[in-house]
């Protein structure tokens, strides 16, 4: 049990996992273009207040031409005016500081999340408990700032991060989250971290999951797959942008922005992303959620970006047909179809456009694969969507034929790898389920000091060794 308290007020020295112990000030740095902020604001340092212009790119401060500022971990404390408003910020980063003054709201949007803040029940307050994770719990917040806006937490406790491993997929998520900014993703907003716990302030996605749209729907029509398909590759075709995969895309980690509108679908988890890079070594290498990843991942072999495109499309066909393309009654049968990329495509009806959609996206060679882009420019998504804001879901479970772990004990799944090196497998052990379930807790009453935090957390299942990735409680390996 954690309780958050006050106790830290005003404290200059934490216990810290995030920060990245590097310079503050810094050499000016060559290619700084594009500008994403400026503004007049009141310095003071070393005790003297003066006028000064900062610019604002990235996680750089332009302090002069000279002279830049690394804001990346800096702690960063708010001050308030007593009406509760923004009256100035202060930045701390390798024993040095910087304060600023002079209605500095609109540069603490900014920059807040490329920093570390420390009193969070100063600025939020617990409204619910979303549902607790493997590796995390997810709560959500209000913001004493705004009290109309709720957020998501995702809280880590750093008595948990043991390994050198774990911190590093733990500032690994954080690298990414900052990186990107997408409507259909729920960006990071903030990160607090003190003593004890590390929390990813996220915005609200107020809709319910795409799995769960699965259970209650019966069919899908082709302008329905449409409206939330082409949403996810813009997305994910932006990440690649950035070079980042997901590389763990499946209905459980898609969810509806609203509750009212299914045609704005968000991707979330970005806990098995990572930046693609040439060498292919990653700090997780084999990861993902059997029945979802591409056949090269499971083949340990080198991949590019399209295997997010391999994902999405599994999630096509799903759609589609209410059923996953590796079902088998024999789990070994279906490791082997997963490992072979082998989909029978001989049952699925649907038009010709979206069949030839589906094949390009699930080509087992990942060198005739589409990419994000050349999918988008596919004439399946090219054809106009008629102007329905939402579609309707039916709530009829019975009939459903996409099956979840609490209802089905006996989901056909994928064993974990063994440890040892190549291509083996190992299907000596079962796991529980296809897809990861979230479990849902009643609310928490609202205090003004956040109340005890109880976070469930298996230490050897969700980080685990690049040769031992799977954890049989989610069916993803990592």
């Amino acid at each position: 049990m954690i309780k958050i308290t006050k106790h830290l007020r005003l404290r200059l020295n934490y216990s810290t996992i995030l920060d990245d112990q590097s310079k503050f000030y810094i050499k000016p740095i060559e290619g700084f273009e594009l500008i994403d902020f400026s503004g007049e604001f009141l310095i003071q340092k070393d005790g003297k207040l003066k006028n000064k212009l900062l610019q604002f790119s990235q996680h750089i401060l332009i302090y002069s031409r000279k002279k830049y500022i690394n804001i990346l971990n800096a702690t960063l404390l708010v001050i308030f005016d007593k009406n509760n408003e923004i009256e100035g910020l202060k930045l701390t980063k390798s024993g040095t500081s910087l304060e600023i003054y002079q209605r500095p709201h609109k540069l603490y949007e900014y920059i807040r999340k490329y920093c570390i803040q420390r009193e969070i029940s100063d600025r939020y307050k617990i409204t619910q408990t979303v549902y607790y994770g493997s590796n995390a719990t997810f709560l959500k917040l209000e913001s004493s700032l705004d009290p109309n806006v709720v957020y998501v937490a995702k809280i880590y406790e750093k008595q948990n991060l043991i390994s050198e491993e774990q911190k590093q997929s733990l500032k690994k998520e954080v690298q990414i989250l900052r990186t990107i900014n997408h409507s259909h993703i729920s960006n990071l907003i903030e990160i607090f971290e003190d003593d004890e716990l590390i929390f990813l302030i996220q915005e609200e996605l107020k809709g319910e999951s795409l799995q769960t749209t699965l259970e209650k729907q019966q069919k899908f029509d082709e302008n329905q797959i449409k409206q939330i398909m082409k949403p996810l590759f813009e997305c994910v075709s932006n990440l690649h942008d950035n070079n980042i995969f997901h590389r763990d895309i499946k209905p459980q980690n898609i969810i509806y922005r609203t509750q009212l509108d299914y045609t704005e679908p968000c991707l979330i988890d970005f806990s098995l992303a990572d930046f693609w890079n040439k060498n292919g070594r990653y700090l997780f290498t084999r990861c993902g959620s059997i029945g979802y990843v591409a056949p090269e991942v499971l083949q340990d072999k080198r991949y590019v970006l399209n295997i997010d495109v391999y994902s999405l499309g599994i999630v096509i066909y799903i759609l589609v047909t209410l059923k996953h393309p590796f079902e088998d009654q024999d789990k070994n049968k279906m490791i082997q179809k997963n490992y072979h990329g082998k989909i029978d495509f001989t049952n699925v009806q649907c038009s010709q456009i979206l069949m030839d959609l589906l094949t390009k996206c699930l080509e087992a060679d990942y060198t005739k694969r589409l990419n994000c882009k050349e999918a988008l420019k596919h004439q399946f998504f090219l054809n106009k969507i008629p102007k329905v804001l939402s579609f309707k879901i039916k709530d009829n479970r019975k009939p459903s034929l996409i099956r979840t772990p609490r209802s089905q004990n006996k989901q056909h799944s994928i064993s974990r790898f063994s440890n040892d090196s190549g291509n083996s497998l190992n299907l000596s052990q079962s796991p529980s389920s296809i897809d990861s379930d979230r479990h849902s807790s009643s609310k928490i009453k609202q205090n003004n000091v956040l109340p005890e935090i109880n976070i469930f957390r298996p230490k050897s299942k969700y980080f685990q060794t690049r040769k031992s990735q799977y954890d049989p409680s989610t069916n993803r390996i990592e």
